[in-house]
């Protein structure tokens, strides 16, 4: 029976790697026993087939015996030829341990990575309960408890799972088999962190009434991915009716059914910055699409990205924190920076405008206060503000806008989104 299963696991082992279409790997190990056996397989079948595998260790420097899964792993990659990498990671104790971990190990490994390369996990079919249930418990959409996929990409960076349809039982069972010597880490027992609870608590609770929810389970994974690329590619339908020039038009997402704007919230969102919107931001979201309020409304994502109303659409902008400089002279013979941007003179000249502009040099260059006038017919002046709102420029663009004056003169309002030239020199 070890003998059938060490040959499945082989075969398995093999497909899932196939399935990346890459021929060199990096098997991420910890030393414990999924990754021992893992790598035990790797070497089974390197000399079988034409892939490539070197290791990695994160060493996370948070359990008492760490330093001891390091060296185990040093050693068992010395005892088969294969090259190592260590990695280091710190930890912020005012932090949420548990997602610094996850996020620290897994940008670690992905800066460690090339791009003719795949990440090889050992996270197996128990981890895939575990995960469907921790997701559940937090409150994930149906495509977040879609659960661990066998192969997935993230960060651009393919990420495989040979084991993922392979038992705890049957892992132990192989590796007994097989004498593997690992490590267990000792943070795995510690019930202060939610997965080490439903490990260790919960899904044995479960196994003892149900020993057969894990076939349950995968079925209802596999009917999530289906709804999940279901809901995905009608989306995708909708896409091009509902975005205009990469902002959500309000009105039209409001003439579908009520159930279907958090959906595609949440799909447009995760299309264009690739961020997964949290329950109460869809409820922000969905206030705003309702919202009365002329003060452009807004959803502040991670502190780096806002979702403003504005002109009865949704935009997404970047939270800039402006350089405000009050002036600076330039004489136009290089490029020059101005606050957050750079002024180049090659795209003055495509833009047609630097001949005449380098006739009143040199330029005053100032930031926008709001009261400034421009000469747009050759007879009268009209004030920036005014044009702002005629052109509906967004009033966080206003504020990037970067002025040229040629003694008192405004000869150009400038900003990578648009640009007002003066009848001075045109």
């Amino acid at each position: 029976m070890d003998n059938l299963n060490l040959s499945f696991l082989k075969e398995t082992f093999n497909k899932t790697l196939l399935k990346t279409s890459k021929t060199n790997f990096i098997l991420a190990i910890s030393g414990g026993i999924d990754s021992m056996l893992m790598l035990r397989i790797a070497m089974l079948i390197r000399n079988e087939t034409s892939f490539s595998f070197r290791a990695i260790h994160i060493n996370h420097n948070h359990s008492s015996n760490a330093k001891e899964m390091e060296n185990h792993c040093i050693d068992i990659c010395h005892q088969n030829n294969l090259d190592l990498t260590l990695k280091n990671i710190r930890l912020s104790k005012h932090k949420n341990i548990e997602n610094q971990l996850r996020n620290k190990r897994y940008e670690s490994l992905f800066n460690d990575m090339s791009e003719d390369e795949a990440l090889v996990l050992g996270h197996h079919e128990n981890d895939q309960f575990e995960t469907f249930l921790y997701r559940l418990f937090r409150g994930s959409s149906p495509r977040g408890l879609s659960a661990i996929k066998e192969i997935s990409i993230r960060n651009n960076k393919v990420l495989c799972r040979p084991f993922l349809q392979v038992s705890k039982n049957i892992i132990i069972d192989i590796s007994k088999n097989l004498k593997l010597k690992f490590i267990n880490d000792h943070t795995n027992n510690d019930l202060s962190y939610d997965r080490n609870y439903i490990r260790n608590k919960i899904i044995p609770t479960i196994l003892d009434r149900w020993e057969n929810i894990h076939n349950v389970m995968n079925h209802n994974i596999e009917l999530q991915n289906n709804y999940s690329h279901i809901v995905n590619d009608y989306c995708e339908i909708l896409y091009s009716s509902i975005i205009k020039k990469n902002q959500l038009c309000i009105e039209m997402l409001l003439t579908y059914p009520n159930h279907l704007h958090s959906t595609f919230l949440r799909y447009w969102i995760s299309k264009e910055i690739k961020y997964n919107l949290s329950k109460n931001e869809i409820y922000n979201l969905l206030s705003i699409l309702e919202s009365k309020n002329n003060d452009y409304p807004k959803c502040i994502l991670k502190n780096k990205i806002s979702i403003i109303r504005y002109n009865n659409f949704l935009h997404i902008v970047e939270n800039k924190v402006n350089k405000i400089i009050k002036q600076k002279i330039w004489d136009m013979k290089s490029d020059i920076g101005f606050g957050n941007y750079e002024i180049k003179l090659n795209k003055l000249k495509k833009e047609g405008i630097f001949d005449n502009l380098s006739l009143k040099a040199p330029i005053t260059l100032k930031s926008v206060t709001g009261n400034e006038k421009i000469l747009l017919n050759k007879i009268h002046y009209q004030e920036l503000k005014k044009i702002f709102q005629n052109r509906s420029i967004p009033v966080w663009e206003r504020d990037r806008f970067i002025l040229f004056y040629s003694h008192d003169e405004l000869l150009l309002a400038y900003s990578d989104k648009a640009m007002f030239i003066s009848s001075e020199i045109r």
